[in-house]
């Protein structure tokens, strides 16, 4: 159901995905793995996501829409999306941990609606970017939890909204009390490989390392035969079968 109506959704589990190449500059508002609703006992985890590119806005790794509750999101990796890596429409007490995300064009975290309850909290993940702004859309009130989070800018100073640095973003708005500012020493992100060095700061946050390499299908692909040629809007685009 859209928004807070009452849903019969409940404890789904979306686990140990490869999702990308999506969206491939044609299509808009749109996420890897899509959420509404009151959904308590819902799970996403241990999925890979990259190249999410929207043709105008959206484009996102995870993305609770209107209404999300109760959603658990944890152990992703997610890369190369164009809005974020993750995306919060409105919802109620989502918890986002210990994920991965790195390298959205525009946003790296959005959330577009302020609430009188919670929104969500979000926890011991790792951002990491090289363009665009951390933060984006609305993030001026107390309703969401944020902290133990790591962010780093590989191309200049992390900053938060208000143009902030971290210290003056806790003392204005009482987040990320515990989070750093540092590299997170990914032994080599620009070729995909997210594990993290033995003396990274992220352990220090908490943050539990988990087998990207687990996500994806068991069995070998089987593609149809006799498909139409692909359209020309996608020519030129990355295979979505490597």
């Amino acid at each position: 159901m859209w928004g807070y109506a009452p849903s019969h959704a409940h404890h789904n589990r979306v686990l140990y995905n490869h999702l990308h190449t999506l969206g491939q500059g044609v299509l808009s508002d749109m996420g890897a793995v899509y959420t509404l609703g009151i959904s308590p006992g819902t799970v996403v985890s241990h999925n890979v996501i990259h190249d999410v590119h929207a043709f105008d806005y959206g484009g996102w790794g995870l993305y609770t829409d209107e209404g999300s509750t109760g959603v658990v999101m944890e152990n992703n990796l997610v890369y190369r999306t164009k809005t974020g890596g993750f995306h919060q429409h409105y919802g109620r007490e989502n918890l986002i941990r210990n994920n991965i995300l790195a390298f959205s064009q525009t946003d790296q975290l959005q959330r577009t609606r302020k609430e009188a309850h919670v929104s969500f909290t979000f926890e011991r993940n790792l951002v990491l970017y090289d363009r665009g702004t951390l933060l984006g859309s609305q993030w001026a009130d107390d309703r969401v939890n944020v902290d133990s989070n790591l962010y780093w800018n590989r191309a200049g100073e992390v900053r938060f909204p208000g143009n902030r640095s971290l210290e003056e973003w806790r003392t204005a708005m009482g987040h990320d009390l515990h989070s750093v500012v540092a590299d997170p020493q990914f032994l080599d992100p620009s070729r995909h490989d997210f594990r993290l060095a033995a003396g990274s700061p992220a352990f220090g946050l908490g943050f539990v390392p988990f087998d990207s390499g687990k996500a994806g299908r068991l069995t070998p692909r089987t593609l149809t035969a006799g498909l139409p040629p692909v359209p020309s809007s996608f020519e030129g685009l990355p295979s979505p079968h490597p």
